[in-house]
C-alpha cells in the first residue's frame, strides 16, 4: 500500500459521523478525553500521562488543549485541529480550567456536551475536577466513538492487513530462534530488533511510530507457563518437550493484528497430538461460523458445543475471539453474553483455546475479516502440526 496512514478525508468523515451521533441525541458537541479516541477523530497522537490532553468538536472547529510539551506536535498541519491551546504543566496549572475555556470559545459552555469521560482520566497520579462541574450546561457521557471503531474503514483494513503480512515475517524468525536452553526474553529481543529493521528497512518513511511500544511485538511462553493464557513469565528456560504459544502484534499506522500458534520443542506425545487436533479444529469451526448476519454469541455456541463433545469444555478460560484494530481487544466479543449480529468491515481475532493442567495451553490465533461473502483470514502463517514442530 502506498500511505501508511488514515487521510485527513476520512478524520473529516469520522468528525461528521460523530457530530451527527452527537446530535440526534441533543448535544450541542462532543468533547474527549480519551487518546485514542482523539487519535481516531483527529489524527493526532500522544503519550498519555497524568497531563491531561482534550479535544473539543463542532461543527465550525476543532481545538486541543494540551501540556506546553505537546504543543509543537498537536499542532502539525495533518491532524484535523483548527488551534491548540496549552497550559504548561500539571499540577501547577489547573488544566481543566483551560478544558473549560475551550467549551466557552466554541460555545458549548451553557449548552450540551457529549463526552467520553467526564473530565480527564485518572491516570498516572492525576486528580482533578469532572467537566460537568465546572460548566453551566448539560455533560452526558457516550460511546459513540466505541460504536465507530467496531466497523472498519477501507483504509483502516489495508493498515491491518499490511501489518498482517508482517506478522508473518516476526513469527518465521521467532520459530527459527527457538532453541532448548535460551530464554523467551533472550528470542524475543533479537527477534524484535530483526523484524522492526527490516520492516522499516522495507517501509521507509513512510512508517511513523505512534506511540513507544515496539513496532513489532514477538513473544511466547514455553512449558508449564503456557497454561496461564496471559502469562508475563518471560525467564522460564525451554526445555524439550515444551509447549509453546506464541504471539506477534506488529504495529503499522496505529492498527495492529494478532496471529498465534502453539508449537512444540522435539517429539510430540499422542496425547499433544490429539489436544492440538482438537484446538485446531475448534478455530476452524469458530471461522466457519462467522458470517455477516450470525450473532456473536452464535460463534462461541458452537465451539462450547464441539469442546463438549471432546471433553475439554473445564480447560477453556476464555472466549472465542474480540474485535481489533487501534487496540489489542476491542468490542464486539465472540462471547455467548455479546448482543447483536457480525457485520461486514469487523475484524476479529479468532483464538478459542484451552489449558490442560500438567501438559500447557493450546491456541492458535488468526485475524480474521468479515466481507460481505463471508470472511477474509488476513494472518496466514502454517497452522498444522508438523509445521510447528521446532
Amino acid at each position: 500500500m502506498t500511505d501508511l496512514t488514515i487521510s485527513r478525508a476520512e478524520h473529516r468523515e469520522r468528525k461528521r459521523e460523530l457530530l451527527e451521533y452527537a446530535a440526534e441525541d441533543g448535544y450541542d458537541g462532543v468533547v474527549l478525553f480519551g487518546s485514542l479516541n482523539i487519535h481516531y477523530v483527529s489524527g493526532m497522537y500522544h503519550l498519555p500521562t497524568e497531563r491531561p490532553v482534550a479535544l473539543g468538536i463542532t461543527d465550525e472547529r476543532v481545538e486541543a488543549v494540551v501540556p506546553r510539551l505537546e504543543q509543537e506536535h498537536a499542532s502539525r498541519d495533518d491532524f484535523l485541529i483548527d488551534e491548540v491551546t496549552t497550559y504548561f504543566e500539571y499540577p501547577q496549572d489547573d488544566p481543566m480550567e483551560q478544558v473549560a475555556e475551550m467549551c466557552e470559545r466554541l460555545g458549548l459552555a451553557n449548552g450540551s456536551i457529549a463526552v467520553d469521560s467526564d473530565g480527564s482520566p485518572a491516570r498516572n497520579g492525576y486528580t482533578g475536577p469532572s467537566l460537568s462541574d465546572l460548566l453551566s450546561g448539560d455533560v452526558g457521557v457516550e460511546d459513540y466513538i466505541t460504536d465507530m471503531r467496531e466497523t472498519k474503514s477501507d483504509a483502516e483494513i489495508e493498515l491491518i492487513r499490511e501489518a498482517s503480512v508482517w506478522a508473518n515475517l516476526g513469527h518465521r524468525l521467532l520459530q527459527e530462534r527457538i532453541e532448548v536452553g535460551r530464554r523467551p526474553i533472550e528470542v524475543r529481543a533479537e527477534v524484535e530488533a530483526e523484524a522492526v529493521k527490516s520492516m522499516l528497512d522495507t517501509l521507509g518513511d513512510r512508517y511513523e511510530m505512534r506511540s513507544w511500544a515496539n513496532p513489532m511485538q514477538c513473544l511466547f511462553t514455553t512449558g508449564d507457563v503456557t497454561g496461564l493464557p496471559h502469562s508475563m513469565d518471560q525467564t522460564t528456560r525451554i526445555e524439550r518437550g515444551d509447549n509453546i504459544v506464541t504471539i506477534v502484534k506488529p504495529n503499522v499506522g496505529g492498527y495492529t493484528t494478532e496471529l498465534e500458534r502453539t508449537m512444540f520443542v522435539g517429539e510430540v506425545s499422542d496425547e499433544k497430538r490429539d489436544y492440538f487436533e482438537i484446538m485446531k479444529e475448534s478455530q476452524d469451526i469458530a471461522i466457519e461460523a462467522i458470517e455477516p448476519g450470525v450473532e456473536y454469541a452464535t460463534v462461541e455456541e458452537v465451539v462450547v458445543d464441539y469442546y463438549e463433545e471432546q471433553g475439554v469444555a473445564e480447560y477453556t478460560q476464555h472466549h472465542v475471539g474480540h474485535n481489533i484494530g487501534l487496540e489489542g481487544h476491542e468490542r464486539p466479543f465472540l462471547d455467548v453474553d455479546q448482543d447483536g449480529e457480525i457485520r461486514p468491515g469487523e475484524l476479529f481475532t479468532v483464538e478459542p483455546g484451552f489449558y490442560v493442567p500438567g501438559l500447557g495451553g493450546f491456541r492458535h490465533s488468526d485475524t480474521v475479516l468479515v466481507t460481505e461473502e463471508g470472511t477474509e483470514t488476513l494472518t496466514y502463517y502454517p497452522r498444522d502440526l508438523e509445521s510447528l514442530i521446532v
